[in-house]
């Protein structure tokens, strides 16, 4: 919902810088993407549990939980941060090097940490004896 909101902002293009070649992509289709990968986590919980009717890890449950919301929390107090405190006193240098740094941890620890317990979590919720009564 705040990706659907910032969308009409002038600013709402996420830049990356690769080298000496400039990648923007807007808000919109990252918000679009976010909210398909978050569906798709859902869909694959929802199958174990109640198609398969096989019982998850709930603590592997809650860490990945705990990782994604917890990494997208997190991203938004660093930005609401470097908005209302901003470190440089002249208006057009933001803290971007804070808000960067924050996205990649994000993502690392989503990516190297995150989904393999989820796909784990998953893997083991399929191939266990027991299931839900």
């Amino acid at each position: 919902m705040i990706g659907f909101y910032i969308q009409n902002l002038p600013e709402s293009t996420l830049d990356i810088n690769i080298h000496d070649t400039y990648y923007v992509i807007e808000q919109i289709h990252l918000t679009i993407l976010i909210a398909v990968f978050y569906f798709l986590t859902g869909c694959g919980y929802w199958f174990v549990e109640k198609i398969l009717k096989k019982k998850l890890f709930n603590i592997l449950t809650i860490i990945h939980c705990v990782i994604l919301f917890g990494s997208f929390i997190c991203y938004w107090l660093v930005y609401l941060y470097s908005k209302l405190f901003p470190s440089k006193p002249f208006p057009l240098f933001d803290n971007y090097g804070l808000i960067n740094k924050t996205l990649l941890i994000s993502f690392l620890l989503i990516v190297f940490i995150g989904l393999p317990i989820y796909f784990i979590n998953l893997l083991i919720g399929i191939y266990r004896k027991s299931a839900i009564r």
